[in-house]
């Protein structure tokens, strides 16, 4: 036997007997009192269950109505946007190409088109065109004109509009009221209209524009929709008039259901009945049986206390193996405060080294900036003394003299290369990042065109992702792209048909962009040579350059906090990958 079952009884409960007759009268009256009421009961019910419900779908009715007539509103808007996006490209800008006009006035002259905003007005007439209440107007303060002004705001609900779009010119967010139109409860809403690149040159370059200082982005006017309510509900009456049909049938099969319900509730009651007569008679037994099983508790309490009394002896055993833990643990304590001092002091040590190292590093970076200035002078020198040399005494050197000359002068020009990689590399080092939004593609196709421009008479393959975007300093990425791109080029000079690509792809829920050419390529074996300063992988005759250009890349890319990593086969090519 357990101690939980030793648990002594202080009073005895009541007779479990008297209890269930309590409870088996109480449970009779209930049935009872439901049974002569049961229709009156269930009826409630039902009828409450069918007000809900007819709540509900009202509900849900005006919920859909709003949603489709915003639905309605929000194709409409789109649709005319960007028709006329699509005819201001494909259209306008080519004839005009070709010398034909766009005006206000195009049905009294021979040889016009309509002005995308007059052919958006015209269209959105058109759509709505036999459909009662229904407008979809574009509507600016600055409209075109020819003679008489049309197209400009003209109510309340207009003007309110115009102020929120210019006040909020980021947000998408259209501007909508439910109001009286015609004496119609109507959807009013308005889309802003914002100016792109090509509507922005029409605008300021047209004759007939009343504003000329447009910029991209800025709003130049609204799509308003007028959407009547009711249209949209008489759309949905069918569907509606079914639903409470269906309700209705429910109705009937409830009552046919309410019937068979009462018949069986009157089965249950007897049956219940008889159960619990039987069920008396089983809790006497049961009953009797608690009773010889109180006495057989209360011959335990004896054997409770005893285990008691043993409890106490080993609670106070217990409590003097604690004691001694006790103090173990306050050692342990003290031992770790000890340590977490020690740690401390050490930190303070680690910063002191830190200050010290990063003054130690400002210094090596002054006097490699010192040294690399002060090595131009007698590099200059050398050359100019050697060119001064192969000119004044040509005819009294031999060729093998000569040779040794140029060879001079090629290696002070080579080691002035590497003191203009050095003095790039240290000024990149100590420059500020500026950090701003710019378009890495037109940066891209730049750099190519400065390549091109070059080497008028090389034909190479370039692909230049579009719209690329990059937040970071634009001059700093420039000079990456310059290097990366440069290499490209260099190492597809041997190539019959050269290839270059930019673009960009996911690489860990970020942006990774590439730079991908199939030229010389690299032995992977020896990847972890490329970004270090004057390492090289390729014979500098057959390939020229300092070996500091993808050093000056890594630390550009690291000051951004981004990563840099390069995939490269011999022969076939290689490709760079950055993240910023």
């Amino acid at each position: 036997m357990s101690v939980s079952e030793l648990t002594p009884r202080k009073e005895l409960p009541l007779s479990v007997l008297g209890l269930w007759r309590t409870c088996e009268s109480r449970i009779l009256g209930a049935l009872e009192l439901l049974h002569q009421h049961t229709i009156l009961v269930l009826t409630v019910l039902f009828g409450l269950c069918l007000i809900v419900i007819y709540l509900h779908i009202a509900q849900l009715k005006t919920q859909m109505v709003t949603a489709m007539a915003f639905r309605g509103s929000e194709i409409y808007t789109r649709a005319l946007n960007e028709m006329r996006i699509w005819y201001t490209v494909e259209v306008v800008q080519r004839l005009h190409d070709q010398g034909i006009e766009a005006s206000e006035g195009y049905r009294d002259h021979q040889g016009e088109i309509p002005l995308p905003a007059t052919l958006s007005r015209d269209l959105g007439r058109r759509l709505v065109a036999g459909r009662s209440g229904e407008r979809l107007e574009l509507l600016s303060p600055y409209p075109f004109h020819q003679g008489k002004k049309s197209g400009g705001l003209l109510d309340s609900f207009q003007g309110e509009a115009w102020e929120f779009f210019t006040q909020h010119p980021d947000s998408d967010e259209p501007f909508y009221r439910f109001e009286q139109v015609d004496g119609r409860e109507s959807l009013r809403f308005a889309k802003a209209d914002r100016m792109k690149k090509e509507c922005v040159e029409c605008h300021n370059r047209h004759p007939d524009s009343p504003k000329r200082d447009w910029q991209i982005g800025q709003v130049g006017g609204l799509l308003e929709v007028v959407y009547p309510i009711d249209s949209v509900e008489t759309i949905m009456g069918l569907s509606w008039q079914g639903t409470y049909g269906l309700m209705g049938m429910l109705v009937v099969i409830w009552m046919g259901g309410f019937w068979l319900v009462v018949l069986k509730l009157g089965r249950v009651a007897s049956e219940l009945e008889e159960e619990v007569r039987d069920r008396t008679g089983a809790l006497q037994g049961v009953n009797k049986h608690l009773e010889l099983e109180i006495h057989e508790r209360q011959l335990a309490e004896d054997t409770l206390r005893q285990a008691k009394d043993n409890l106490e002896k080993r609670v106070q055993e217990r409590t003097g193996k604690l004691a001694a833990s006790n103090a173990e643990l306050i050692r342990e304590v003290a031992e770790r405060k000890r340590a977490e001092e020690d740690i401390r002091k050490l930190n303070s040590q680690l910063v002191q080294r830190s200050a010290q190292l990063e003054a130690s590093n400002k210094e090596l970076e002054a006097f490699s900036y010192s040294v690399s200035h002060d090595l131009r002078a007698p590099l200059r020198g050398i050359d100019g003394f050697s060119q001064a040399v192969l000119e004044d005494y040509d005819e009294k050197l031999d060729e093998s003299g000569r040779s040794y000359l140029r060879r001079v002068r090629s290696a002070s020009q080579r080691m002035s290369q590497l003191i203009d990689a050095m003095l790039n590399l240290a000024r990149l080092t100590r420059a500020e990042i500026h950090t701003q939004t710019f378009d890495m593609s037109a940066v891209v196709r730049a750099v190519l065109e400065d390549f091109q421009k070059m080497e008028p008479d090389r034909q190479v393959e370039c692909i230049v992702a579009k719209d690329v975007f990059a937040t970071a300093d634009p001059q700093l990425i420039r000079a990456v792209l310059e290097n990366l791109l440069g290499n490209a080029w260099k190492f597809t000079q041997q190539q019959t048909h050269p290839r270059i690509e930019f673009g960009h792809e996911q690489y860990k829920g970020q942006a990774a962009y590439f730079v991908t050419d199939n030229g010389a390529g690299f032995d992977m074996t020896y990847v972890h040579k490329l970004f270090g300063a004057f390492q090289r992988l390729h014979a500098y005759t057959e390939y020229p350059g300092v070996g500091v250009g993808l050093a000056t890349v890594h630390r550009i890319i690291q000051r951004h906090g981004g990563q840099i990593w390069a995939e490269g086969v011999v022969g076939k090519g290689a490709t760079f990958h950055f993240t910023l």
